[in-house]
């Protein structure tokens, strides 16, 4: 007998299945692929971003240059942070030794303070960009979110006279006026 006359309807069944999974694996791959390139091609206000809109009350406008600021500024400083937790982490096994070498502790201080400014300069320059967009008002709210971010409080606000006063205002805001 032949073997597909035997068993007709199980071979039917088979086909069948082998066509739902064909199918299914090509709605799941176009459905994944759909989804990765529209979250590319969109820049989404996450974060950061979400905060700064709810402070500084953005215009729709804004908040899109303020998106593609962040964009950029994640793309410049993730792999510096990446570099110092590296070099953090070489750094805390050099002082898990029992001896540890002196000179190679001076080399991770040193590179982690080359890092620390490449990532400083990176924040002033995001800083300035976020200032450029602002009108006169959100760039005083923005100098005190920084101010904060920074561990600066306002004058009379925080641990008593006297305390904090090193950060009486933030730097730029005599440009505010200047932007719109």
């Amino acid at each position: 007998m032949n073997y597909f006359n035997k068993y007709r309807v199980v071979f039917w069944i088979m086909i069948l299945m082998i066509v739902i999974n064909i199918s299914a694996f090509t709605s799941f791959y176009f459905y994944c692929h759909a989804n990765r390139t529209t979250s590319t091609d969109t820049l989404v206000c996450s974060g950061t971003c979400k905060f700064l809109d709810e402070q500084l009350k953005l215009s729709p406008d804004q908040s899109a240059k303020v998106a593609v600021i962040n964009k950029n500024f994640r793309e410049q400083t993730e792999p510096v942070v990446a570099g110092i937790k590296s070099i953090r982490m070489s750094l805390l096994e050099e002082l898990a030794l029992e001896k540890p070498d002196a000179a190679k502790l001076n080399l991770f201080a040193d590179k982690i303070g080359e890092l620390q400014k490449t990532l400083q300069k990176a924040a002033i320059l995001q800083y300035q960009q976020l200032k450029q967009i602002c009108t006169p008002e959100q760039c005083l709210k923005l100098s005190a979110i920084y101010l904060e971010v920074y561990g600066c409080r306002k004058l009379g606000q925080g641990m008593g006279k006297g305390m904090n006063q090193q950060c009486p205002s933030a730097p730029g805001n005599e440009d505010c006026e200047k932007n719109q």
